[in-house]
């Protein structure tokens, strides 16, 4: 395991901090606010690497989708920035392993709560907060990064 500097350290905290507020302002409003977007990406210079720029690519896939999806309660603008910038900080590597660990706990907690409707006798869809759990992939892949399990 690598030392973490100071400012790493500094970054982590705030890191950790922000993603905690995106989670709960996407589970209470469906909505992430810019400005913690905006919080997030500027973290990415506590601790800069010009290369990590290059994780805000991970929003492609998300933009793809929800230029393809039809209707309310698909991909939304907040979550498409969330990956934007949670890449600036985390860098194209560790924000594809945060895009696939936070989505595919999102999909398996759609299925189960799609399953437990179908139990209940209400079918149908309803849209879910994505927001927490690409946050809870980013905070994963943040800190499989900086123990050295991401290369």
């Amino acid at each position: 395991m690598q030392q973490m500097d100071v400012m790493q350290r500094v970054q982590a905290c705030l890191f950790l901090l922000l993603l905690s507020a995106v989670s709960a302002c996407d589970i209470k409003n469906r909505e992430i606010p810019d400005s913690l977007q905006a919080a997030i990406a500027l973290l990415s210079l506590l601790h800069f690497a010009p290369w990590n720029l290059a994780g805000a690519l991970t929003a492609l896939p998300y933009l793809l989708v929800a230029l393809a999806g039809n209707g309310p309660g698909g991909i939304g603008g907040g979550d498409i920035k969330l990956a934007a910038s949670m890449g600036t900080v985390l860098g194209l590597p560790a924000s594809l392993a945060a895009s696939v660990m936070g989505l595919s706990a999102f999909t398996v907690y759609g299925l189960i709560c799609s399953f437990v409707r179908r139990l209940a006798g209400r079918p149908g869809r309803t849209a879910h907060p994505a927001g927490p759990f690409l946050a809870a992939g980013a905070a994963m892949a943040y800190f499989m990064e900086i123990g050295g399990w991401i290369i």
